[in-house]
């Protein structure tokens, strides 16, 4: 990263948000830390989890420390390439969803109905999503190529990519049918709920880790202002 609002170093800035918050910030790291533990998902694939999140939540600290984290762990750049297209996918899951929305009220517009009525995150969106399929035509062979392959068996298995990874993903990226569909697709490769238990807290500290990682952008601000 280059020495703009990036940093490569932010540890002054950090310490800066320590001691101005030294229990809240001692909270927070015992809540990570417990989250990282080896449980019934390992500590490389928390790690790798967490990696995809950094990728959803966009914070360039977090992938780099993820990154770090994974290979540390012994992540290979093989695994690490596999969950860097997962969280390519489900980036891709709210929008190609929410499309359902889009066609829905495209209809009923054009028919002069009520827009504002129904149960947009409960209902079934087939109908709506086979018409996307058939108007996108070769791009939607596409994507359903990338689709197929991305929750293969790899380097990463089926049901880290789609029950864990991807379930961590959904949730971060707030698309209700992506939740529901990664819970399918686990269920049949044998996810637990205690295993989503630990993918959803993953999700909750990476939510937070961005957060966290970029006050230091706060605290220099703050650091500098103090100054004039």
């Amino acid at each position: 990263m280059t020495e703009g609002i990036y940093k490569d170093d932010i540890s002054q800035y950090m310490g800066m948000l320590k001691k101005a918050a030294t229990d809240l910030n001692s909270k927070w790291i015992d809540y990570h830390n417990v989250v990282f533990e080896e449980g019934l998902i390992s500590k490389k694939d928390k790690q790798l989890i967490a990696l995809a999140c950094a990728h959803i939540t966009s914070c360039p600290y977090c992938i780099r420390s993820r990154t770090k984290l994974a290979k540390s762990t012994g992540a290979t750049n093989e695994e690490i390439a596999e969950t860097v297209f997962i969280a390519m996918r489900l980036s891709m899951g709210q929008p190609y969803a929410y499309s359902s929305i889009a066609f829905e009220n495209f209809d009923k517009m054009k028919n002069k109905e009520n827009t504002t009525e129904g149960f947009f995150f409960s209902k079934n969106i087939t109908s709506q999503i086979t018409d996307f399929h058939e108007l996108s035509g070769e791009k939607h062979e596409k994507f359903s190529a990338f689709h197929e392959l991305v929750y293969e068996d790899g380097h990463l298995s089926k049901k880290l990519k789609k029950g864990l990874m991807g379930l961590a993903c959904a949730i971060l990226a707030k698309c209700s049918w992506c939740i529901r569909s990664c819970i399918r697709d686990g269920i049949k490769e044998g996810v637990t709920k205690e295993e989503i238990s630990e993918a959803i807290n993953i999700a909750m500290v990476m939510a937070a880790g961005a957060a966290w990682a970029h006050a230091g952008i706060t605290m220099e601000t703050c650091s500098n202002f103090d100054k004039k």
